[in-house]
């Protein structure tokens, strides 16, 4: 996992000059959430949330691309802020950096697929370094000239890039437990999370990120239903069909087709944002009307995400 910003701006800053408080948000998808919430941070002043608060979405890095598991991305965020804490990194994590700073820097350009480069690394790391991707990597700086002047030799080409041994270094999650807060924004839905005898998933959830002191926010049965929550037209709709929320199309389900009504043109890689959050008080309000309980959202038509950011506005 790592912060959504270059490179040049990930760097450590004195406390005069810091942000009151830092919101590092964490989604199960990758697209309608993010949509949603740069369109909170681009609109804070309007909505009543301090600028100085940073909203700052948190990605998946090159061997989480795809991971939309709870539990697993959960487990991953509080490695890498474990890791960032200590400055002890695994090899795993050292090579994910390499592949953030490969892709963001563009040092191959169209040249190389990114799986080749990936599987590159991964073969200098178990074959020519014999390490493990779960071992700690004791001196960053050495390792990372071993792999850069390794990968070079693989791929017959001189200096792809001289000593990024700082960038990996720095390249972690710059929360502050005492200051800042993780957010888990995610989807209630069937496929999010594993119920089983001896393994109910969302309890795990829910008990890790209140030891933690991380935010749970949950949209039962998805977050569309949060998006539709900015419109009173969701007063109307089927309660016991949008909590099921069938397939209603072979693209679409119940949820994505009833906010389409609301939002024509609405796509989940695509949609005007900036309108539904200048509506945001009226989905504070509507939420109230469902349920916003983190622990009956496991089976109830509801969401918490407003709670969310009646607390943003009251960090000023």
């Amino acid at each position: 996992m790592r912060e959504s910003r270059t490179f040049a701006e990930r760097t450590k800053i004195s406390e005069s000059d810091r942000t009151v408080k830092k919101y590092f948000l964490i989604y199960e998808g990758s697209d309608t959430e993010q949509i949603y919430f740069n369109a909170v941070n681009n609109a804070r002043i309007k909505i009543g949330i301090n600028p100085l608060i940073e909203l700052i979405p948190i990605v998946r890095s090159h061997s989480e691309e795809g991971w939309s598991n709870p539990k697993k991305i959960l487990d991953r965020i509080i490695k890498d802020i474990e890791e960032s804490k200590t400055g002890l990194i695994s090899y795993e994590t050292m090579l994910n950096r390499i592949m953030d700073y490969f892709n963001e820097e563009k040092v191959f350009g169209t040249d190389k697929s990114f799986k080749t480069i990936w599987d590159l690394l991964i073969f200098i790391c178990r074959n020519k370094l014999c390490k493990l991707l779960n071992e700690t990597v004791e001196d960053v700086e050495k390792e990372c000239i071993k792999i850069i002047s390794l990968l070079n030799d693989e791929l017959k080409t001189e200096n792809i890039i001289s000593d990024i041994s700082e960038v990996i270094k720095n390249g972690g999650i710059t929360y502050a437990e005492d200051i800042d807060k993780i957010c888990l924004i995610v989807d209630r839905d069937r496929k999010s999370f594993i119920s089983a005898p001896g393994n109910n998933q969302y309890a795990y959830v829910m008990n890790k990120c209140e030891e933690k002191n991380f935010g749970f926010y949950v949209t039962n049965p998805c977050f569309e239903f949060w998006l539709m929550l900015h419109f009173d037209e969701v007063l109307t709709i089927d309660e016991s069909k949008m909590l099921i929320n069938p397939k209603v199309t072979a693209k679409r389900n119940y949820a994505e087709d009833e906010l389409r009504k609301m939002i024509p043109n609405y796509k989940k890689t695509r949609y005007d944002a900036e309108t539904l959050v200048n509506n945001i008080d009226n989905a504070i309000e509507n939420e109230k009307k469902f349920c916003e309980d983190i622990e009956e959202l496991e089976s109830s038509l509801g969401s918490n995400v407003g709670k969310l950011i009646v607390e943003m506005r009251m960090n000023q």
